[in-house]
């Protein structure tokens, strides 16, 4: 069966299987050492005491609370480059690019040493497609620390990006060494290595199974990764396990996409699980119903499956989706193959 899906494991196709989220997956929230509950010290200042409640509050998902904090941190110090690191980094959850631009160059101005402040300058600057000054900051942040595991992530995503893949590998790879709990350094890596379809027995086959699993182990509960992993697991023949982490995917989710649920069926459909396979594309289509693509793989399964009037009934609506598109004009010769068969 033609694989139509088959781009679906790139990063950038990723983002209609994924569920949006407020802060990217590619770097974690982060904490800049300071006195912690119970190990304050007893004289600590009124600036360090606000750093610790906006951290706090901070971590709990409480942004409004920990701006404020911060602020206030900030009026207390003018000189310690936190402040405007958190702020930055309040913003970047908030999605206010450039509101996070200037805290996080704010917070360098003050510290031009602070790697994390480079790092999460990089990661700002990626989405304001400013590929060049993201890659710049990155660099910045592993000459500063070359053991910031962030950076490294971030950076590899900028050398793929440039199609630089053998350097992103490396990146990627020294990203997982200094983050093993983290799933998005894997789980990329695994992804980039199977969008080769690397046969079976090779180094780069098994390294993709098994960045793609440690990922899944991570987070095992995330649906982005799940919904990732799945496409790429696909490319690399694992069709079971392809299927079981893109079920696992669609069970967390109110409302799959047609994607994700059209990459679920064809899982299940080369695992041999062929009823559930036409149940879920059955259901991406009837997402979207104007899907010549989606119309097109359900008329293979059901002509597979013997069924000729519904793949006749599918194929005819790929012609009429599909207008003058090559998907159509292949619809027409399987129509007329289907045809011909039937006399």
């Amino acid at each position: 069966m033609t694989a139509l899906f088959a781009s679906a494991p790139r990063r950038a196709a990723l983002a209609a299987i994924a569920i949006s989220l407020c802060v990217s997956p590619a770097f974690a929230q982060r904490r800049i050492p300071i006195p912690l509950p119970g190990q304050r010290p007893a004289n600590a200042t009124p600036f360090e005491l606000a750093i610790a409640r906006g951290d706090r509050a901070l971590q709990q998902g409480q942004l409004d609370e920990a701006r404020t904090q911060f602020e206030q941190a900030a009026r207390l110090d003018a000189r310690d480059a936190r402040p405007s690191f958190y702020l930055g980094e309040i913003a970047r959850r908030r999605e206010q690019w450039p509101q996070a631009e200037a805290h996080f160059r704010a917070a360098i101005q003050r510290n031009s040493r602070m790697a994390e402040a480079h790092a999460s300058l990089g990661a700002v600057l990626r989405e304001l497609d400013r590929a060049a000054d993201a890659r710049a900051s990155f660099e910045q942040a592993i000459r500063i620390d070359p053991q910031l595991g962030e950076a490294h992530y971030g950076l590899a995503l900028c050398l793929e990006d440039a199609g630089e893949r053998d350097r992103a590998v490396s990146s990627y790879r020294s990203a997982v060494r200094l983050n093993p709990r983290d799933a998005m350094p894997p789980l990329n890596l695994g992804i980039l290595l199977a969008s080769t379809r690397p046969a079976r027995g090779t180094q780069p086959r098994a390294e993709s199974l098994s960045m793609l699993q440690a990922a899944m182990r991570n987070a095992p509960d995330d649906v982005t990764v799940l919904a990732s992993a799945g496409p790429a697991l696909r490319l690399l023949g694992e069709h079971q396990s392809a299927a079981d982490a893109l079920e696992r995917a669609r069970s967390r989710m109110q409302n799959p996409s047609p994607s994700l649920l059209a990459e679920l069926a064809q899982a299940l459909w080369a695992a041999g699980q062929r009823p559930a396979a036409l149940v879920r594309i059955g259901e991406a289509v009837q997402r979207a119903q104007t899907s010549a693509e989606l119309h097109y793989v359900r008329a293979l399964m059901q002509a597979e499956s013997g069924d000729r009037a519904g793949a006749t009934t599918s194929l005819r609506a790929v012609i009429q989706h599909g207008a003058n598109t090559p998907i159509a004009e292949r619809a027409r010769q399987r129509l007329a193959a289907l045809s011909g068969r039937g006399r």
